[in-house]
């Protein structure tokens, strides 16, 4: 089973560094990291076909006893 062992981890391969595009790399340009893309941002896309956020306080139920 040693033996097996030693065979397999002697033929593992070095990984390749990543690319400087990658945010894995330290080359990378710092804040590559900071905040949520463009498109999650709030304000920068629009979805018309979502309804509105309610602005004013919930309405008053008066049907419960207080």
């Amino acid at each position: 089973m040693r033996a097996l062992l030693a065979l397999v981890a002697g033929c593992a391969i070095a990984v390749p560094p990543p690319g400087p595009t990658s945010p894995a790399s330290a080359q990378a340009p710092i804040g590559r990291l900071a905040g949520a893309p463009a498109t999650l941002r709030p304000g920068v896309v629009v979805y018309s076909d979502v309804p509105a956020i309610r602005a004013a306080p919930m309405p008053m139920h008066h049907h419960h006893p207080q």
